[in-house]
């Protein structure tokens, strides 16, 4: 079987198939925005943004290096037992997060959207207690569709349709939360009965913190940066240019699901090569992202004005911040090549890690100090730079490792 088709069916089953289903919550939005309000949705994606950071947090790096692990791992048993640990370590974790991100949503809602606020940053949050990075590692995208693509499709379906039967707009995130919660536990069941084992001890759980300390740290600057412009712009710009930045900081993590899933499609297929291979099939692969960053680019700033004003017309997306949403697109399609395919195969975690701190200190005052001068776009320009800063840092290593390979003997590499 040759390396070509091979890859042509993962891009199909793990690119195509999810990221439709990830784009189902555009199915919801026309009802929510029109029922939530201008302040309602805004506050929405703000808490949105924050239960997107605490993910990373419950998370804690193993959804980004995961599926590297997994797909290396020995046999299947070895498999369940890292499954088994990434339980452990966030199920501890959301016990403190969770409630910690509930009093934060609380006080950056707007009035009366307080519950809306907590139940969306909630939504975001569960997000990490996911299986799909296991099946990522695996090269297993049927799992992916039966257990959380196609239930979530048809949870949106069914909240739009109550949303507006009711004007009950809370139906919308506790129908993702469901989605998570039901298939995550169907999966983790129907895998750890094949595959049982002892669960990691109370004792165990320093040790399985540090393994992943490095990553982690990696996710929360870049979560940390990528959550802070929604809750700046909701607290400081007035209700319809808020809204506005909501709804293309919507459309940007909406399409985001796009370089996320192709890496997930490539990370197997990369990692099975070895040696020069493994490099050429590297250059090919951020060569793909590089090409979907700029699709993405420019399908938000040429389409996105158009799409969101006749899709959402209570709360519509302006040309500039979609355009700078863009470029942040760009870079992001860039960035998440280069560390999930290059650098944290080459056990670069570290490197990434500080390349990403870096970014993160520069661009939160950035973002916050532009956010309060020139408002919502000041904001985007801030997020833009960030990415930017956080994905040119990681291109002199990623080189590097290229380099290596392109002169290390195939049975050499790992």
């Amino acid at each position: 079987m040759t390396a070509a088709p091979s890859m042509k069916r993962r891009l199909l089953g793990f690119l195509l198939i999810p990221a439709i289903a990830a784009l189902s919550p555009l199915i919801a939005l026309p009802a929510v925005t029109a029922i939530a309000g201008q302040a309602g949705w805004a506050s929405a994606i703000a808490g949105e943004s924050i239960g997107t950071f605490a993910a990373i947090a419950i998370g804690w790096g193993w959804a980004t290096v995961g599926p590297a692990l997994i797909s290396v791992a020995g046999d299947d048993d070895q498999r369940a037992r890292l499954y088994r640990e990434s339980i452990a370590v966030r199920l501890s974790i959301s016990v403190v997060a969770l409630p910690a991100l509930a009093v934060i949503c609380w006080f950056v809602a707007s009035p009366g959207s307080e519950w809306l606020t907590i139940l969306m940053g909630m939504q975001g949050a569960l997000i990490a207690l996911s299986f799909t990075w296991f099946c990522a590692g695996v090269g297993d995208p049927r799992t992916i569709v039966i257990f959380d693509a196609a239930p979530r499709l048809l949870a949106n379906l069914a909240a739009a349709g109550l949303v507006l039967a009711t004007g009950v707009v809370v139906l919308y995130p506790l129908a993702g939360i469901l989605v998570t919660l039901v298939g995550t536990s169907i999966f983790t069941v129907r895998l750890l009965r094949r595959h049982p084992g002892p669960w990691p001890r109370t004792r165990d759980l320093p040790r399985l913190l540090r393994t992943n300390l490095a990553v982690a740290l990696n996710d929360a600057g870049l979560s940390g940066y990528s959550s802070v412009p929604a809750p700046v712009v909701n607290v400081t710009a007035l209700p319809a240019a808020a809204s506005g930045y909501a709804t293309a900081d919507k459309m940007l993590k909406l399409g985001q699901f796009i370089p996320m899933t192709l890496a997930n499609a490539l990370q197997a297929w990369v990692g099975e090569a070895h040696g020069p291979h493994r490099g050429r099939r590297m250059r090919l692969a951020i060569g793909l992202s590089a090409a979907t960053g700029l699709l993405g680019w420019a399908g938000l700033a040429l389409v996105g004005p158009w799409l969101t004003q006749a899709y959402l017309p209570a709360a519509p997306a302006p040309f500039d911040i979609l355009f700078v949403m863009g470029l942040v697109f760009f870079f992001f399609s860039v960035r998440t090549a280069v560390a999930r395919l290059v650098l944290f195969p080459a056990g670069q975690a570290s490197a990434v890690m500080r390349a990403t701190l870096i970014a993160t200190a520069a661009g939160i005052p950035l973002m916050i100090g532009l956010g309060i001068v020139w408002g919502p776009i000041g904001a985007a320009l801030g997020y833009a730079f960030t990415e930017g800063a956080a994905a040119l840092l990681l291109t002199r290593r990623c080189l590097r490792v290229l380099h290596e390979l392109r002169h290390t003997p195939a049975e050499a590499t790992p």
